[in-house]
């Protein structure tokens, strides 16, 4: 009998309608089982045998639910399907089942009864439609609302949705890009591309050829490259993908409610090919958990910003200030820290909005924000406490140190600032409170600077004043002098007096030491330990420096002039003046002024600046080299000595610090720093000054180490320019070396 098919598998041209229902049957992806009455399966189609491995023989005396049960179902459904069966009904259920190699597959079956004439149950009909990929979707969705419930910060967010993601669909490796308010690409998660790549994509501005991700952003539309090796959009960007095996690229835009890109989700697949349609559902699935994830991530940065945020300078405001300083302290269990809290308040800032307008005012307090964070470093925090006071926080800070930041802000204020085409005038009142010496709460703390800054403003404004009445007595005296360090600068009450140094060799004079005199008509002496450290505090250190250079220089000459020989003149210079980018074209304007050679000068550094190698620092170090000024490392082996850098500075010479040669005769240890100091400059080809000698036994010991110099009151106390004349006459026919102090 003819089946009404071809051998080809076709229909025939008068197909029966049975021949159409086996066609349909084997034809369809939806597996089908038909069991008798015992439950013993008398058919299976194709699609059966694809989906769930199994074969007709496979069941021969077994019930299906012996084979395809998974771990969670039973045979209590063939029982209801059995139940079904004798009441005329049928049921549907999702069904985890296990294929013949033991994989797990989730079906939505159909469980249908058939009965005969006489109602009586003779087969069930299963059909099964896989429903694996709904289902794991379904849990990858369910996962990650969950993750999101739980707070989960987005990038890690991000990192959960390519992991979950990529184990969905194992050939692909994906990809999640932000865009920031620039417009500027910024990777969010990529787990299975380099960190080298991320660095390399990081920050690229979107456009119509910036691959497939940064066009779609651009777009706000999908973008899929099929070859990336070929696609013009990928011109700039295929040598980062090509050599990781990756060919093509689908990027989809994250499109928030507002309209706005905020980034895109992007699969990269080994062949040249579109996207499928299970991809197609990965990708819609994502979209929407990302926009979730950035619209709930903007949403709680907006409200912290408005908790802890001051909303028109973008300052922390009080509440964040204490919270912060709470942790600070609470990780200081034994009160090592050192902390300064100023209060600045802007002195009779309702002027400027009675005068200008509420707008104008609040220009001034941006301004004055930023110019408070451009002299906070990273470890500091500036906040905005009220309208006009604003707190700033320095962290391991003592109260020199305060008072120098204070005087820097109070001097910043002074600047005008340009309001709308008008200039403003500022100024401000600061109080200062330390930790833990005034508090050891943040609620102590900022009281107290609070009531520090009332002192200022009582006091005249302004100005700043301490909480301590101890540290304003020390500051009012600090401030008194350097009003009279000014003046004497000004009316030339400063001298410099000079020490000789004696050459080991030729017991000659080396060269003498510039050292800074200062004589008050009231006050009398005053140390240069005193009025140095005040002369970096108020900014008159560079005109002290180019004044002490300059009054050596001339007086060299002089005695040049005079026919008196003095090999060289040291002059110290601060690290502050070293930075000065201006420094060197004033050191050759003073040599030529007096008609001197660069060789003449040794300028004195300290080891601090070692550590400081700015780009002005090393272009001063470098020109001076170059111009042949000697350079001397002063106080050596004090402070925090790098022998690396002292080999690759252009040092000519070291200076044993007086505090090692005082204990020379007593402390081992002393002992052994001065040889290895000396030693040091031999092997590095430079000269070694040792300063403070004072006894026979020091000289004896460095000269049997061959210091090259030696200077001290053994030789001479500083003297001044005319005592160097009748010094070097009495020393005229002795040797400088064997002559002994009075």
């Amino acid at each position: 009998m003819h089946d009404g098919r071809s051998a080809g598998g076709c229909l025939t041209a008068n197909p029966s309608r049975l021949d159409l229902i086996e066609l349909a049957i084997t034809r369809t992806d939806r597996a089908i089982l038909i069991s008798n009455a015992e439950g013993h399966p008398c058919y299976l189609n194709p699609a059966f045998e694809a989906l769930l491995g199994y074969g007709l023989d496979d069941f021969a005396g077994q019930a299906p639910w012996s084979l395809l049960a998974g771990p969670m179902i039973d045979e209590r459904l063939h029982q209801r399907a059995r139940s079904f069966g004798n009441t005329g009904g049928g049921f549907s259920d999702d069904l985890l089942l296990r294929t013949r190699s033991g994989d797990p597959v989730w079906v939505s079956a159909w469980l249908d009864p058939v009965h005969d004439a006489q109602g009586h149950f003779t087969h069930l009909i299963a059909m099964l439609a896989d429903t694996t990929q709904s289902k794991r979707l379904q849990v990858f969705q369910r996962v990650s609302l969950d993750a999101l419930s739980r707070d989960m910060p987005l990038t890690e967010f991000m990192g959960h949705i390519c992991e979950q993601v990529q184990a969905l669909a194992p050939d692909t490796v994906c990809s999640i890009l932000g865009v920031d308010e620039n417009r500027r690409l910024r990777p969010l998660a990529a787990p299975s591309l380099p960190a080298s790549v991320a660095k390399q994509i990081d920050g690229l501005e979107i456009g119509p050829r910036t691959g497939s991700c940064g066009t779609a952003a651009w777009r706000g539309e999908p973008v899929v490259v099929e070859d990336i090796e070929t696609d013009p959009l990928w011109t700039d960007f295929k040598h980062l993908f090509l050599p990781l095996g990756l060919r093509a690229c689908w990027s989809y835009p994250m499109v928030l409610r507002d309209g706005r890109v905020a980034g895109t989700f992007a699969f990269y697949f080994p062949e040249r090919r579109p996207p499928s349609a299970w991809h197609l559902r990965l990708v819609e699935a994502c979209l929407s958990l990302c926009v979730m994830a950035i619209e709930r991530h903007e949403a709680r940065t907006q409200i912290r910003r408005l908790a802890y945020y001051d909303a028109l300078t973008g300052l922390p405001n009080r509440v964040l200030m204490r919270q912060r300083v709470e942790q600070t302290l609470a990780g200081d269990p034994l009160r090592r820290k050192s902390l300064a809290c100023l209060c600045l308040d802007l002195d009779r800032f309702k002027d400027i909005n009675d005068a200008y307008g509420l707008p104008a005012g609040d220009m001034v307090l941006e301004a004055v924000s930023q110019r408070l964070l451009d002299r906070a470093s990273s470890s500091d925090m500036v906040a905005r406490m009220s309208a006009d006071a604003f707190i700033i926080l320095l962290d391991d800070c003592r109260a020199e140190g305060a008072a120098a930041a204070a005087q820097d802000l109070l001097a910043s204020l002074r600047e005008p600032f340009e309001i709308s085409g008008t200039t403003v005038s500022l100024s401000g009142s600061i109080g200062i409170a330390l930790y833990p010496g005034d508090a050891t709460d943040v609620e102590t703390l900022v009281n107290k600077c609070e009531t520090a800054m009332f002192g200022a403003k009582a006091a005249g404004r302004a100005n700043y004043h301490f909480f301590s009445p101890e540290m304003n007595a020390a500051n009012r005296d600090r401030l008194e002098l350097g009003v009279a360090l000014r003046e004497a600068l000004a009316d030339g009450q400063l001298s410099l007096a000079f020490q000789p140094q004696i050459d080991r060799n030729s017991e000659e004079i080396y060269g003498v030491e510039a050292l800074a005199r200062w004589t008050h008509p009231q006050l009398g002496p005053v140390g240069p330990d005193r009025f140095i450290p005040v002369a970096e505090q108020i900014g008159m250190i560079e005109d002290i420096g180019l004044w002490a250079l300059r009054t050596a220089c001339a007086q060299l000459a002089h005695w040049r002039a005079a026919g008196r020989h003095i090999p060289a003149v040291s002059v110290n210079i601060s690290a502050q003046q070293f930075r000065n980018g201006a420094f060197c074209a004033q050191v050759g304007e003073t040599l030529a002024a007096h008609g001197l050679a660069p060789s003449d000068l040794t300028i004195e550094i300290t080891e601090s600046l070692m550590l400081d190698q700015t780009a002005a620092v090393t272009a001063n170090t470098d020109a001076l080299s170059k111009m042949g000024v000697n350079l001397s490392m002063d106080d050596f082996g004090t402070g925090f000595s790098s022998l690396s850098l002292i080999a690759r500075l252009p040092v000519k010479e070291l200076k044993i610090d007086r505090a090692f040669i005082d204990r020379l005769e007593s402390d081992a240890g002393a002992q052994a720093v001065a040889t290895a100091i000396i030693c040091m400059g031999q092997s590095l080809n430079m000269r070694v000054v040792a300063e403070g000698v004072e006894t026979d036994a020091q000289r004896r010991f460095l000269d049997a180490l061959g210091c090259d110099a030696q200077q001290g009151y053994l030789y001479s106390r500083p003297l001044t320019a005319k005592a160097i004349d009748d010094w070097l006459d009495a020393n005229a026919h002795t040797p400088a070396g064997r002559r002994r102090r009075a």
